[in-house]
Protein backbone atom coordinates (compact mmCIF):
# COMPACT_ATOMS: atom_id res chain seq x y z
CA UNK A 1 0.00 0.00 0.00
CA UNK A 2 1.36 3.38 -1.01
CA UNK A 3 1.29 6.12 1.65
CA UNK A 4 0.31 9.60 0.53
CA UNK A 5 2.47 11.30 3.24
CA UNK A 6 5.56 9.42 2.05
CA UNK A 7 4.75 10.37 -1.53
CA UNK A 8 4.28 14.00 -0.52
CA UNK A 9 7.66 14.23 1.23
CA UNK A 10 9.44 12.49 -1.64
CA UNK A 11 7.90 15.02 -4.01
CA UNK A 12 8.89 17.87 -1.69
CA UNK A 13 12.58 16.94 -1.34
CA UNK A 14 13.31 14.97 -4.53
CA UNK A 15 10.38 15.77 -6.75
CA UNK A 16 12.45 17.35 -9.51
CA UNK A 17 14.00 13.93 -10.20
CA UNK A 18 10.62 12.15 -10.16
CA UNK A 19 11.44 9.98 -7.13
CA UNK A 20 7.84 10.22 -5.91
CA UNK A 21 6.60 8.95 -9.27
CA UNK A 22 8.89 5.91 -9.06
CA UNK A 23 7.56 5.30 -5.53
CA UNK A 24 4.00 5.31 -6.88
CA UNK A 25 5.05 2.90 -9.66
CA UNK A 26 4.35 5.47 -12.35
CA UNK A 27 7.54 4.55 -14.16
CA UNK A 28 7.17 6.57 -17.35
CA UNK A 29 6.27 9.69 -15.40
CA UNK A 30 9.34 9.17 -13.22
CA UNK A 31 11.56 8.80 -16.28
CA UNK A 32 10.12 11.98 -17.80
CA UNK A 33 10.72 13.92 -14.58
CA UNK A 34 14.31 12.70 -14.40
CA UNK A 35 14.99 13.50 -18.06
CA UNK A 36 13.53 16.98 -17.62
CA UNK A 37 15.70 17.54 -14.55
CA UNK A 38 18.94 16.65 -16.35
CA UNK A 39 18.02 18.71 -19.43
CA UNK A 40 17.22 21.81 -17.38
CA UNK A 41 20.40 21.38 -15.30
CA UNK A 42 22.46 21.29 -18.51
CA UNK A 43 20.67 24.41 -19.80
CA UNK A 44 21.38 26.19 -16.52
CA UNK A 45 25.05 25.14 -16.65
CA UNK A 46 25.34 26.70 -20.12
CA UNK A 47 24.25 30.02 -18.64
CA UNK A 48 20.86 30.11 -20.35
CA UNK A 49 19.03 30.90 -17.09
CA UNK A 50 17.76 28.95 -14.06
CA UNK A 51 15.84 26.38 -16.09
CA UNK A 52 16.28 23.80 -13.28
CA UNK A 53 13.52 25.66 -11.40
CA UNK A 54 10.91 24.13 -13.73
CA UNK A 55 11.18 20.52 -12.42
CA UNK A 56 11.57 21.86 -8.87
CA UNK A 57 8.28 23.74 -9.14
CA UNK A 58 6.59 20.65 -10.59
CA UNK A 59 7.80 18.59 -7.64
CA UNK A 60 6.54 21.21 -5.15
CA UNK A 61 3.13 21.29 -6.84
CA UNK A 62 2.90 17.49 -6.64
CA UNK A 63 3.85 17.61 -2.96
CA UNK A 64 1.15 20.17 -2.23
CA UNK A 65 -1.46 18.12 -4.07
CA UNK A 66 -0.56 14.99 -2.12
CA UNK A 67 -0.77 16.82 1.21
CA UNK A 68 -4.29 18.15 0.54
CA UNK A 69 -5.64 15.08 -1.28
CA UNK A 70 -8.17 13.04 0.79
CA UNK A 71 -6.84 9.62 1.74
CA UNK A 72 -9.75 7.85 0.05
CA UNK A 73 -9.07 9.65 -3.23
CA UNK A 74 -5.34 8.81 -2.99
CA UNK A 75 -6.13 5.13 -2.37
CA UNK A 76 -8.64 5.08 -5.23
CA UNK A 77 -5.99 6.43 -7.62
CA UNK A 78 -2.79 4.75 -6.45
CA UNK A 79 -3.87 1.75 -4.33
CA UNK A 80 -6.91 0.54 -6.28
CA UNK A 81 -5.47 -2.83 -7.30
CA UNK A 82 -4.19 -3.52 -3.81
CA UNK A 83 -7.55 -2.60 -2.29
CA UNK A 84 -9.35 -4.99 -4.64
CA UNK A 85 -6.99 -7.79 -3.56
CA UNK A 86 -7.57 -7.12 0.14
CA UNK A 87 -11.32 -6.46 0.07
CA UNK A 88 -12.11 -10.14 0.28
CA UNK A 89 -9.68 -10.58 3.18
CA UNK A 90 -11.47 -7.92 5.26
CA UNK A 91 -14.95 -9.09 4.28
CA UNK A 92 -17.36 -9.55 7.19
CA UNK A 93 -19.04 -12.81 8.08
CA UNK A 94 -20.71 -14.23 11.18
CA UNK A 95 -17.81 -16.66 11.47
CA UNK A 96 -15.85 -13.78 13.06
CA UNK A 97 -17.63 -14.54 16.31
CA UNK A 98 -16.87 -18.27 16.19
CA UNK A 99 -13.84 -20.24 17.32
CA UNK A 100 -12.14 -19.99 13.92
CA UNK A 101 -12.94 -16.37 12.91
CA UNK A 102 -11.46 -16.56 9.41
CA UNK A 103 -12.45 -20.10 8.43
CA UNK A 104 -14.85 -19.08 5.64
CA UNK A 105 -12.33 -16.68 4.14
CA UNK A 106 -9.27 -18.93 4.20
CA UNK A 107 -10.73 -21.94 2.41
CA UNK A 108 -11.83 -21.14 -1.16
CA UNK A 109 -14.50 -23.47 -2.53
CA UNK A 110 -13.35 -25.39 -5.60
CA UNK A 111 -16.63 -27.13 -6.35
CA UNK A 112 -20.28 -26.16 -6.67
CA UNK A 113 -21.37 -29.12 -4.51
CA UNK A 114 -22.25 -28.66 -0.86
CA UNK A 115 -19.37 -29.68 1.43
CA UNK A 116 -19.99 -32.84 3.42
CA UNK A 117 -17.94 -31.88 6.43
CA UNK A 118 -15.17 -29.72 7.85
CA UNK A 119 -11.78 -30.66 9.33
CA UNK A 120 -13.39 -30.72 12.76
CA UNK A 121 -15.86 -33.34 11.51
CA UNK A 122 -18.92 -31.06 11.47
CA UNK A 123 -21.40 -31.51 8.65
CA UNK A 124 -22.88 -28.63 6.68
CA UNK A 125 -26.58 -28.82 7.56
CA UNK A 126 -27.92 -25.38 6.67
CA UNK A 127 -28.44 -24.01 3.19
CA UNK A 128 -27.62 -20.57 4.56
CA UNK A 129 -24.07 -21.57 5.54
CA UNK A 130 -23.43 -23.24 2.20
CA UNK A 131 -24.53 -20.30 0.07
CA UNK A 132 -22.74 -17.83 2.35
CA UNK A 133 -19.51 -19.69 1.71
CA UNK A 134 -20.09 -19.61 -2.04
CA UNK A 135 -21.02 -15.91 -1.92
CA UNK A 136 -17.88 -14.99 0.00
CA UNK A 137 -15.70 -16.87 -2.46
CA UNK A 138 -17.45 -15.16 -5.39
CA UNK A 139 -16.91 -11.79 -3.71
CA UNK A 140 -13.20 -12.51 -3.32
CA UNK A 141 -13.12 -13.37 -7.04
CA UNK A 142 -14.76 -9.98 -7.85
CA UNK A 143 -17.90 -11.76 -9.11
CA UNK A 144 -20.24 -9.40 -7.28
CA UNK A 145 -23.37 -10.28 -9.30
CA UNK A 146 -22.85 -13.96 -8.57
CA UNK A 147 -22.21 -13.22 -4.89
CA UNK A 148 -25.52 -11.33 -4.70
CA UNK A 149 -27.37 -14.36 -6.10
CA UNK A 150 -25.72 -16.66 -3.54
CA UNK A 151 -26.48 -14.37 -0.60
CA UNK A 152 -30.12 -14.04 -1.72
CA UNK A 153 -30.35 -17.85 -1.72
CA UNK A 154 -28.84 -17.86 1.78
CA UNK A 155 -31.61 -15.53 2.91
CA UNK A 156 -34.19 -18.08 1.74
CA UNK A 157 -33.04 -20.24 4.66
CA UNK A 158 -32.71 -17.38 7.17
CA UNK A 159 -34.35 -14.11 6.20
CA UNK A 160 -33.13 -12.31 9.35
CA UNK A 161 -29.40 -13.05 9.07
CA UNK A 162 -27.63 -9.71 9.78
CA UNK A 163 -24.32 -10.88 8.28
CA UNK A 164 -25.92 -11.90 4.96
CA UNK A 165 -27.72 -8.57 4.70
CA UNK A 166 -24.45 -6.76 5.45
CA UNK A 167 -22.63 -8.83 2.83
CA UNK A 168 -25.34 -7.91 0.31
CA UNK A 169 -24.84 -4.23 1.15
CA UNK A 170 -21.12 -4.62 0.40
CA UNK A 171 -21.85 -6.30 -2.94
CA UNK A 172 -24.36 -3.66 -4.00
CA UNK A 173 -21.90 -0.92 -3.02
CA UNK A 174 -19.21 -2.54 -5.21
CA UNK A 175 -21.54 -2.44 -8.24
CA UNK A 176 -22.57 1.13 -7.27
CA UNK A 177 -26.24 0.34 -6.59
CA UNK A 178 -26.89 2.90 -3.85
CA UNK A 179 -30.57 2.13 -3.25
CA UNK A 180 -30.15 -1.63 -2.77
CA UNK A 181 -27.00 -1.14 -0.68
CA UNK A 182 -28.83 1.16 1.75
CA UNK A 183 -31.82 -1.19 1.89
CA UNK A 184 -29.62 -4.20 2.72
CA UNK A 185 -27.69 -2.19 5.30
CA UNK A 186 -30.93 -1.08 6.94
CA UNK A 187 -32.14 -4.70 7.14
CA UNK A 188 -28.80 -5.79 8.61
CA UNK A 189 -29.13 -3.25 11.42
CA UNK A 190 -32.80 -4.07 12.00
CA UNK A 191 -31.85 -7.71 12.47
CA UNK A 192 -29.10 -7.09 15.00
CA UNK A 193 -25.98 -5.92 13.16
CA UNK A 194 -24.34 -3.51 15.62
CA UNK A 195 -20.75 -2.99 14.43
CA UNK A 196 -21.20 0.62 13.30
CA UNK A 197 -17.43 1.13 13.05
CA UNK A 198 -17.31 -1.51 10.31
CA UNK A 199 -19.94 0.40 8.34
CA UNK A 200 -17.79 3.53 8.58
CA UNK A 201 -14.52 1.83 7.66
CA UNK A 202 -15.21 -1.23 5.49
CA UNK A 203 -13.42 -0.93 2.15
CA UNK A 204 -16.33 -2.45 0.21
CA UNK A 205 -18.62 0.36 1.38
CA UNK A 206 -16.32 3.17 0.21
CA UNK A 207 -18.57 4.04 -2.74
CA UNK A 208 -21.71 4.05 -0.58
CA UNK A 209 -20.17 6.37 2.03
CA UNK A 210 -19.44 8.95 -0.68
CA UNK A 211 -23.10 9.22 -1.69
CA UNK A 212 -25.27 12.08 -0.33
CA UNK A 213 -28.01 9.54 0.48
CA UNK A 214 -25.66 7.87 2.97
CA UNK A 215 -25.42 11.07 5.05
CA UNK A 216 -29.22 11.23 5.30
CA UNK A 217 -29.27 7.51 6.10
CA UNK A 218 -26.87 7.96 9.03
CA UNK A 219 -28.60 11.11 10.27
CA UNK A 220 -31.90 9.19 10.28
CA UNK A 221 -30.52 6.56 12.65
CA UNK A 222 -29.23 4.22 9.92
CA UNK A 223 -32.67 4.04 8.34
CA UNK A 224 -33.69 5.03 4.82
CA UNK A 225 -35.38 8.43 4.70
CA UNK A 226 -38.94 7.84 3.51
CA UNK A 227 -40.38 10.14 0.86
CA UNK A 228 -43.35 12.24 2.02
CA UNK A 229 -46.67 11.53 0.24
CA UNK A 230 -48.02 14.24 -2.09
CA UNK A 231 -49.92 17.01 -0.34
CA UNK A 232 -53.72 16.70 -0.19
CA UNK A 233 -55.80 19.45 -1.81
CA UNK A 234 -56.47 22.37 0.50
CA UNK A 235 -60.15 22.34 1.43
CA UNK A 236 -60.02 26.03 2.27
CA UNK A 237 -58.97 26.80 -1.30
CA UNK A 238 -61.92 24.75 -2.57
CA UNK A 239 -64.28 26.65 -0.32
CA UNK A 240 -62.87 29.97 -1.43
CA UNK A 241 -63.43 29.08 -5.07
CA UNK A 242 -66.99 27.82 -4.45
CA UNK A 243 -68.71 31.24 -4.22
CA UNK A 244 -67.47 32.13 -7.69
CA UNK A 245 -69.75 29.46 -9.22
CA UNK A 246 -72.75 30.78 -7.27
CA UNK A 247 -71.91 34.31 -8.42
CA UNK A 248 -71.89 33.13 -12.05
CA UNK A 249 -75.34 31.54 -11.61
CA UNK A 250 -76.68 34.76 -10.13
CA UNK A 251 -75.37 36.76 -13.10
CA UNK A 252 -77.11 34.40 -15.56
CA UNK A 253 -80.44 34.74 -13.75
CA UNK A 254 -80.14 38.52 -13.79
CA UNK A 255 -79.56 38.42 -17.54
CA UNK A 256 -82.62 36.22 -18.08
CA UNK A 257 -84.78 38.60 -15.99
CA UNK A 258 -83.42 41.55 -17.96
CA UNK A 259 -84.37 39.81 -21.22
CA UNK A 260 -87.87 39.25 -19.81
CA UNK A 261 -88.24 42.95 -19.10
CA UNK A 262 -87.18 43.78 -22.65
CA UNK A 263 -89.75 41.35 -24.04
CA UNK A 264 -92.49 42.81 -21.85
CA UNK A 265 -91.65 46.29 -23.13
CA UNK A 266 -91.78 45.05 -26.71
CA UNK A 267 -88.14 45.79 -27.40
CA UNK A 268 -87.41 42.17 -28.41
CA UNK A 269 -89.63 39.48 -29.90
CA UNK A 270 -90.57 36.19 -28.32
CA UNK A 271 -88.23 34.32 -30.66
CA UNK A 272 -85.31 36.60 -29.75
CA UNK A 273 -86.08 36.14 -26.04
CA UNK A 274 -86.09 32.33 -26.35
CA UNK A 275 -82.86 32.33 -28.41
CA UNK A 276 -80.99 34.59 -25.98
CA UNK A 277 -82.20 32.68 -22.95
CA UNK A 278 -81.08 29.36 -24.46
CA UNK A 279 -77.67 30.88 -25.19
CA UNK A 280 -77.28 32.11 -21.59
CA UNK A 281 -78.34 28.86 -19.99
CA UNK A 282 -76.02 26.79 -22.19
Amino acid sequence: MKNKIVAAFLALFAGMFGVHRFYLQRWWQGVMYMALAFITIMITADGEGPAFLIPMVLGLVDALLFFVMPTEDFDEKYNKKRLQQTQGETYYDEAESEADPAALMEKPLRTGKAPQGSKAGKKETKKEDFFKRIGIEQFRSMDFEGAIESFVKALEDNLTSPSVHFNLACCYSMIENTGQALLSLEKAIENGFSDISKIQSHQALTFLRKQPEFESFVANGYRIVKQLPPAEPNLLDTQVNAPSSSNDTKDVLDEVLHLGDLREKGLITEEEFVAQKRKLLS
